[in-house]
Formats: C-alpha cells, sequence, structure tokens
C-alpha cells in the first residue's frame, strides 16, 4: 500500500458518505484532541482503506477495546522516560528481544541489535526534539524518521499525524501512530492534531442529527456533544 492508493480509497469514502449522510466530514480535516481524553486503543479496523470510513459493527465493543497505557510500547516509554530505566530494562525492549528470538522482526529490523541502535535511539530523539520543541505535526517533521532504508519506518501511514476511530457514543480511541501519542501523553501535551480513520454509523448519526436540528430545538442528549471535538464542523461554537 502506498499513499497514492490510500488517498484514492479516502477520496472514495468521502465521495459515498457525501450521498449517504447529511453532515459528512472531510476526511483530511484534522482534529484537536487531548490525549488526556484517550484511554483505549483500538485495532480492529484496517488501516489501508483509507481515512473518514463510516462503519457499523460491534469494532467499538468493550472486548475490543484495551487501556492504552497498559499497552506493552505504552508502559516501555514510560518506563524509560519517566522512570529513566535503560532501554533494556523496559518493557518494549524485552517484548522486541522475545519477538527476535522466536524468528521475528520488529518494524522492519532484522536483529536486536539494529533494533536498538536505530530505532530506539529515534524514539530517544524523537521525545527529545518534543520536550525540548514541542509537538509538531508530522507534516513538518516529515524528516524525522528512523531510517531511509527500512520500507517499513517508510510506509504510507508515518507520513500522516495519528491516526483516530470514533465509536458509537463519541468515544475516541488511539489506531496508529502510537509512539507521538505516548510521548505527547507522557510529556503532557494539551492537543495534538490527529485523523479519523473511521466512525460508528450511530456517531455519524449523532453528527447528522446535530447539523440538522436548530440550537434552540437540541435535546439534551445531543447538547452533551457539543463540546466534542468532531462536532465542530457541524456546531461551529
Amino acid at each position: 500500500m502506498n499513499l497514492g492508493r490510500f488517498r484514492h480509497y479516502t477520496d472514495w469514502h468521502h465521495h459515498v458518505n457525501g450521498r449517504e449522510y447529511d453532515a459528512p466530514a472531510d476526511p483530511w480535516k484534522l482534529l484537536s484532541v487531548s490525549p488526556d481524553d484517550v484511554t483505549y486503543y483500538n485495532d480492529e479496523l484496517r488501516l489501508n482503506w483509507g481515512l473518514g470510513r463510516v462503519q457499523g459493527g460491534d469494532w467499538d465493543g468493550e472486548e475490543n477495546c484495551r487501556p492504552f497505557r497498559e499497552t506493552t510500547l505504552y508502559r516501555g516509554l514510560e518506563q524509560r522516560f519517566e522512570d529513566g530505566r535503560d532501554w533494556e530494562e523496559t518493557a518494549l525492549y524485552r517484548w522486541a528481544e522475545e519477538q527476535f528470538e522466536s524468528g521475528g522482526t520488529v518494524r522492519g529490523y532484522e536483529n536486536l541489535a539494529e533494533f536498538r541502535t536505530v530505532r530506539c535511539e529515534y524514539i530517544d530523539e524523537l521525545f527529545r526534539r518534543i520536550d525540548r520543541e514541542g509537538y509538531r505535526p508530522n507534516e513538518e517533521a516529515a524528516h524525522e524518521k528512523a531510517t531511509d532504508d527500512n520500507p517499513f519506518e517508510d510506509a504510507y501511514a508515518n507520513h500522516l499525524e495519528p491516526l483516530v476511530v470514533i465509536g458509537r457514543d463519541g468515544e475516541v480511541y488511539w489506531t496508529e501512530g502510537n509512539h507521538r501519542f505516548a510521548i505527547a501523553s507522557i510529556l503532557d501535551v494539551d492537543v495534538i492534531p490527529v485523523y479519523v480513520l473511521c466512525r460508528h454509523e450511530n456517531w455519524q448519526a449523532v453528527r447528522d442529527r446535530l447539523h440538522g436540528t436548530p440550537r434552540e430545538e437540541l435535546p439534551s442528549e445531543l447538547e452533551a456533544y457539543l463540546g466534542h471535538p468532531d462536532v465542530r464542523d457541524v456546531r461551529p461554537e
């Protein structure tokens, strides 16, 4: 999958949504999301089918969502940057070590030594830059790749802002861009820009109702969503 095909799929979703919904979102619209407001991680949906999808089903069910701050990645970065541990003492490094020992690869790296000297050093530098300069969107930091000769590190998703999905009740779940999200959370960054990979069809129905209901006629259950970052395009403050 390359970025061009990803954009093609995104354009197709935008076309379909414009015909089916009253308040379709611009798929390239960035939301400003606070890491503090995101609790769970959800990886039930394919990443390579483009942005802005609307999909029903139980992909946002409790059984498919994990507390993000309990994931190996988050715990590993927390141990590294909050506890000051050596990489070799972190949960993330130990997980990578197990993958290599079982004959696998990690993010395109072929061995643990390469992962340590390239990927871990990159994460250290990314943390230092965000800490020193503030959080910068991926577009502005496109040169910040771990390596130029690793196809995984140059994958289409790494050229995008982090991705979220929005469940039926409006809850925002993290799904891609996990290192940036974890670092932003550890550094208490107020908000970061994200793209919406997919909205649950029930949440899209909420957007449609907010779009079509006069302010003075909004029922209380809709008023509760007025501060949501994904309704500012249909109900500007």
